[in-house]
């Protein structure tokens, strides 16, 4: 049972070491290093094209292209975690236990061992030293705690930012706090892309990482797309006009640009992409040169008789560039009971030999075209915990390097004639800094006390 107590304890004092902080921090680094330089995100067919079908694996298992949401790097990070909590448990009983003991007495003898001591003989008579010197410490540090002393003499401590020895465990919480907001946004947010067609409405997004839809708690609808290009050819500004909806009733009208996203019930939608779609096309089928030939009004997505045959034809894809050729369709024909079979159409090649189905020369005539807006859709509900654990952070790392814990001590004798005064202090920073002040403030005591002896 002892032993048992004795390896808790050890392991317990491992989990707050700094050593095992430092650890820590490395392996979090050099991961962090990995997922800059391993692109993010990829698709299956992506990571076997750039790596190569042995080393995608190995990056697959260890899950390196996503990293960061990555069940090793959250442990670390839960591990980092568990560290500052042990760390900051295990000390911070000591630095109450430090900050309540406050003395009782002052010895003079040893006043004089600190490295800021002054000895100072006045001629004051001992009955006007204590007034005027705690006026002047008083003026320097707010508060002064008169000590036990015995007869004819006086002790005095002047203490402050005393409450600045906390700030470090004030650090510690500012961290768990952003690791607490970072774990709430990789296990409750969400990252996705949704295409949307102008006139359409949708709530469906999907989560690349996840390989999966999922619905959002209110519809979008794109009323207006714009694009515009400079003379070159790229695109200058694009903009999708969009209604929020819930219940089938606006709830928000707004406009989407590039780095000017908007947000809603904690969802922000972002301007990222943008594409052409087909909506309707009208369509000629020839056979045997002109002596049969038909045309059709055909509308994307939607299947029509082909024709006086018993098949069915139907717009099924397209693009804006097949290869460099330029824009093309892809149709099908099928019948029942039979599976679809079709092939892509050049439009701006109506001649090419490849436009046929079914034995018919296909020739595209006319086509009336649309733009979808592409939106990435995210939620984090960690990013107010993270903000406001990084501005606890910096006021504590600010109060840490910039408020010192300090202490002035003064104890002051009867002699005959005039008084013995001696003067010592301490700070936990900025020593050379505090030195100054310590002699400026001896200079003002020492002033004092001339100015009281002539009566000034």
């Amino acid at each position: 049972m002892k032993d048992v107590h004795e390896r808790v304890l050890w392991l317990w004092k491992k989990l707050g070491s700094l050593r095992f902080a430092l650890f820590l921090f490395l392996v979090l680094a050099v991961g962090c290093v990995i997922g800059t330089l391993v692109p993010q995100g990829l698709s299956e067919r992506e990571l076997f094209s750039r790596y190569g079908p042995k080393t995608a694996r190995w990056l697959s298992t260890l899950q390196i292209t996503d990293l960061y949401h990555s069940l090793w790097f959250r442990a670390l990070l839960i591990l980092l975690g568990v560290n500052l909590i042990a760390c900051t448990l295990q000390r911070l009983p000591k630095t109450m236990a430090l900050l309540r003991d406050r003395e009782e007495f002052l010895d003079p003898a040893k006043l004089t061992k600190y490295a800021l001591h002054r000895l100072m003989d006045v001629p004051v008579e001992f009955s006007r030293v204590r007034p005027l010197t705690e006026g002047v410490l008083r003026e320097a540090f707010g508060r002064v705690h008169h000590l036990h002393a015995p007869a004819d003499t006086f002790s005095l401590v002047a203490e402050k930012g005393r409450w600045s020895r906390y700030m470090v465990y004030v650090i510690h919480v500012s961290v768990l706090w952003i690791f607490a907001g970072a774990l709430a946004g990789s296990l409750y947010g969400f990252k996705g892309v949704m295409n949307v067609l102008e006139g359409e409405t949708t709530n469906e997004v999907f989560i690349p990482r996840q390989r999966a839809m999922m619905t959002l708690p209110f519809q979008v609808r794109c009323n207006d797309f714009d694009v515009s290009f400079y003379e070159n050819g790229t695109p200058k500004e694009f903009r999708s006009d969009v209604t929020l909806l819930e219940n089938d009733a606006p709830v928000l009208q707004a406009s989407i640009r590039v780095n000017d996203p908007i947000t809603y019930r904690g969802v922000t939608l972002y301007q990222a992409s943008y594409g052409a779609v087909l909506k309707k096309a009208r369509v000629a089928f020839s056979k045997g040169g002109e002596s049969e030939r038909f045309e059709m009004a055909l509308t994307f997505g939607e299947a029509a008789p082909f024709g006086a045959t018993d098949r069915k034809v139907q717009l099924v894809d397209f693009t804006e560039d097949f290869s460099g050729f330029g824009p093309a369709v892809a149709i099908a024909t099928w019948k029942e009971g039979e599976q679809p079979s079709g092939s892509w159409i050049l439009m701006n090649h109506p001649d090419f030999h490849g436009n046929r189905i079914q034995g018919y020369h296909v020739t595209v005539l006319e086509t009336e075209r649309g733009y979808y807006t592409g939106l990435q859709v995210k939620r984090d509900p960690g990013v107010p915990v993270v903000l406001t654990g990084f501005v606890i952070l910096l006021v504590g790392l600010l109060t840490t390097f910039y408020v010192p814990h300090k202490k002035f001590y003064l104890w002051a004798q009867k002699n005959n004639p005039g008084t013995r005064v001696v003067a010592a202090a301490w700070s936990n920073k900025k020593s050379l800094a505090f030195e100054k002040e310590f002699q400026h403030l001896c200079d003002r005591l020492a002033d004092a006390l001339d100015r009281r002896k002539e009566g000034k």
